[in-house]
């Protein structure tokens, strides 16, 4: 898990004495991408915790119509991938999309340009999930006794929920744009698609133009030093956030009644429904109907999906398998080697996918050729992108487990390995297929390492997207679109 970080380092000091490199990362144009990836990343992590904090208090609390499905419904545009929902934007919002041939009876000839920051702020606005999903855990953990006692001293909601349960929820509000911004300033979909110069799009122009691809190397390093940067000041908001308030989840909290409110807050709620889930699919249906009626044909695609479910299905059964020893270890193992696996295995997940191939791109050119380009180092970087979810699905599961069913096993016999194989995995068998299911769903939608690092000829329906929507054949690009999101 350490060896992409580390050949980076390595491969980065080796170059030390190119001065045309290392001005490379000090340049203006380095300088303007950086600004480019950073503001784009807290801007989208701010906007996303303002959409994600109502709706996680309108569903966990209060008479919301429909707040139970709404609580899952809303979690759906996690499978909508960067490129696609960048697709969604210039197909649905371009100069010339359907929304424009909708105005075009009122004399709207031409719409605005969404291409640059604008239109990749929009397409990452899908992502708010990412803040949503910690916030709703931090709710299901907070204590509804202090909510109680400031109403019963006169708080109004309203003011109750901003002196008592808001400061309380700074850790899951940190969480959640952590993992926000990690996706923003990672991302080269959206922004490739949307002409937005962020770093993670300049690295993969440099590493596949003739004669910048060492430089590639620095900036790769230097997007790497950001997403540090951006995890040590969560952990430095997490650590002075109040953790007061959390409970074992035994009581429920009371229903609110939002009276006046209900309804506009239900309006909100299916708008937000309809951004991040009805706009995506019914923009591809439409320009699916568009190319079919001008005969366009729909194209052989059986081997981009047949490439798409294999490598997802081996990749999210390798990490399952492997994402077992540190789930293991932290349950039954030392705590100092325990600590050091598992922190490990999440180095991975904080650089972005472009880094993590372009890094073993690099190394396998030099020391590992007979698996560059191959199906096998392939699945080896979707495994050190993805490892840590499939071990947060394991290690939150192994947590709660009854540790007397170990301690029979071992008491009637069994080694602790047979321990693990006959009563352990197996009582984790639903965190398993979920931990499968989160890889595999990361792993299909997965756009730079597919690019830098499939075999010659290996299409994905990722790439299959990416290669047209970049061309604008928004209705060559629809059936594909509409395949992944089906799989999905």
């Amino acid at each position: 898990m350490l060896l992409p970080l580390a050949w980076l380092l390595i491969y980065a000091w080796q170059l030390r004495d190119r001065p045309e490199i290392v001005a490379a990362f000090w340049s203006p144009a380095t300088r303007v991408a950086l600004w480019n990836g950073v503001g784009l990343g807290v801007s989208v992590a701010a906007a996303c915790v303002l959409i994600a904090l109502p709706l996680a208090w309108l569903t966990h609390a209060t008479d919301l119509p429909g707040r139970r499905l709404f609580r899952t419904v809303l979690n759906l545009p996690l499978a909508v991938p960067s490129y696609v929902s960048g697709f969604v934007v210039i197909a649905a919002l371009g100069p010339t999309g359907w929304l424009q041939q909708l105005l075009a009876p009122l004399g709207v000839e031409r719409l605005p340009e969404v291409y640059g920051f604008s239109g990749a702020f929009m397409a990452l606005l899908f992502t708010y999930p990412f803040a949503l999903i910690p916030l709703q855990a931090s709710l299901s953990r907070l204590n509804p006794a202090q909510w109680e006692a400031a109403r019963s001293l006169g708080a109004s909601p309203t003011r109750a929920f901003f002196g008592v349960v808001l400061p309380r929820l700074r850790g899951g509000i940190g969480a959640g744009a952590l993992l926000v911004a990690l996706y923003a300033i990672s991302d080269f979909g959206a922004v490739s698609l949307l002409r937005y110069e962020s770093l993670s799009y300049v690295i993969y122009v440099r590493y596949k133009s003739l004669f910048d691809k060492e430089e590639a190397i620095f900036l790769a390093l230097l997007l790497a030093l950001v997403a540090v940067v951006f995890i040590a000041a969560y952990r430095f908001i997490r650590g002075h956030s109040d953790g007061r308030g959390e409970r074992s989840g035994v009581r429920r909290w009371p229903t609110i009644e939002l009276g006046r409110w209900r309804w506009p807050a239900f309006a909100y709620c299916v708008a937000c429904l309809l951004g991040g889930v009805v706009l995506p699919i019914a923009t591809v249906a439409i320009w699916l109907v568009r190319g079919l009626s001008l005969g366009n044909p729909i194209g052989e695609l059986g081997s981009e999906f047949w490439n798409t479910f294999t490598v997802g299905v081996i990749a999210a059964v390798v990490t399952v398998a492997i994402a077992l020893i540190p789930a293991l270890l932290s349950k039954f193992g030392g705590p100092r080697v325990s600590r050091v696996i598992h922190t490990a295995t999440h180095v991975g997940y904080a650089l972005p996918g472009i880094v993590v191939a372009l890094s073993l791109v690099f190394f396998a050119i030099r020391y590992a050729g007979p698996f560059y380009q191959t199906a096998a180092l392939l699945v080896f970087a979707y495994v050190v992108r993805f490892l840590p979810l499939a071990v947060s699905v394991l290690d939150d599961d192994l947590g709660s487990q009854n540790p007397r069913l170990y301690d029979a096993a071992r008491s009637l016999g069994c080694t602790p390995a047979q321990a693990w194989i006959r009563v352990v995995i197996p009582s984790a068998a639903m965190a398993l297929i979920a931990g499968w299911l989160v890889v595999f769903m990361s792993v299909i939608k997965e756009l730079p390492t597919t690019l830098l690092l499939s075999p010659l000829d290996f299409g994905t329906l990722a790439t299959r997207i990416w290669s047209l929507t970049e061309e604008a054949f928004f209705t060559a690009a629809a059936p594909p679109v509409l395949l992944l999101l089906l799989l999905a």
